[in-house]
């Protein structure tokens, strides 16, 4: 017993030390496209249906489609967890963020939705320190701070964004933090799969429990009479948007840190901005473009800066 403890402490604890960069940065960028994609379906259903509903079809498919193609291969594996504290909260950060997120982009135009969301590095960053034990560079902090300038950009008075929507985007960037943090922990210790499987289950649960909230939160929608073949369908594709985006999200984490990972989400800007002139024909004005501009240039400064440093400690 004692031997085998010892053993799951030492594959925990070089797990930890496990670092590829480049490997992290790709499963970050496919997150990232699936998370947009994601995001459009999110809105485009919202637009029309209650937004419980939305995130019960959101995780439901999700779950289905888990079950269907992952279950006969891995059985019962698919939940055998070994911190289901973890991953219960996990699962309520997750629903939090995506009932408010999808909520703002009922009022606000998916690339400004995205950019106020991206408050939430600057508080990963502040926060892994003394949470998950990971050093904070200089450069860090400083394509941090340019990222959130930018954010202000996008937000300044005279922008015309639509309170709801903005407190909205404000609630999902807490949720967004305690995701992040938690999501560090759960890509060492469990099986990311099942950690997918667990999170679909706990924001299935938890948007069961939010359908009375229909037609007593006017900002939530309402349920429309029939749904069409085409809503079923982007229902649907939540089920492999959702399993593909997070899978990919928690094998960037295991190859890399909360703090890295935190900046470079500014980049999740570019496909949204893509997918919502691609989806609604809604592009940023000249200024928000350049808080935009200012959110990825600053992303991608990290992104080479810690490449290089990383290329330095090898040789």
């Amino acid at each position: 017993m004692n031997a085998t403890v010892t053993s799951v402490a030492a594959t925990q604890e070089a797990a930890l030390h496990v670092t590829n960069l480049p490997r992290a940065v790709w499963f970050l960028i496919g997150a990232h496209i699936t998370f947009a994609l994601m995001d459009a379906t999110g809105k485009a259903l919202a637009s029309d249906i209650a937004v419980p509903l939305v995130v019960l079809a959101r995780n439901g498919f999700t779950l289905l489609f888990m079950a269907v193609a992952l279950l006969p291969l891995m059985g019962w594996a698919l939940l055998r967890v070994g911190h289901l504290k973890l991953q219960l909260w996990r699962g309520l950060a997750l629903f939090g963020f995506t009932t408010f997120f999808f909520t703002a982009l009922k009022f606000l135009p998916q690339a400004e939705a995205t950019a106020i969301n991206f408050i939430t590095p600057f508080f990963v960053m502040l926060l892994a320190g003394p949470l998950l034990g990971e050093k904070v560079g200089w450069w860090r902090w400083v394509a941090t701070a340019a990222g959130f300038a930018g954010m202000l950009l996008v937000i300044r008075p005279g922008a015309n964004l639509a309170m709801v929507g903005v407190i909205c985007a404000l609630l999902t960037m807490l949720c967004n933090i305690a995701f992040q943090l938690l999501n560090r922990k759960a890509a060492q210790l469990e099986n990311p799969l099942a950690s997918v499987f667990w999170s679909s289950m706990v924001g299935f649960v938890g948007a069961l429990l939010t359908l009375p909230l229909i037609g007593q939160v006017a900002a939530l929608g309402s349920v429309p009479a029939s749904l069409s073949a085409w809503q079923w369908a982007l229902m649907v594709s939540f089920g492999i948007s959702g399993s593909v985006s997070q899978y990919c999200l928690i094998r960037a984490y295991y190859y890399s840190s909360a703090s890295f990972i935190a900046t470079l989400v500014y980049l999740q800007i570019i496909w949204a901005v893509a997918a919502g002139w691609g989806f609604f024909g809604q592009l940023p004005d000249a200024v928000t473009f350049t808080g935009i501009a200012v959110i990825t240039l600053s992303g991608i400064a990290v992104a080479v800066f810690e490449m290089q440093r990383s290329k330095r400690k090898k040789r």
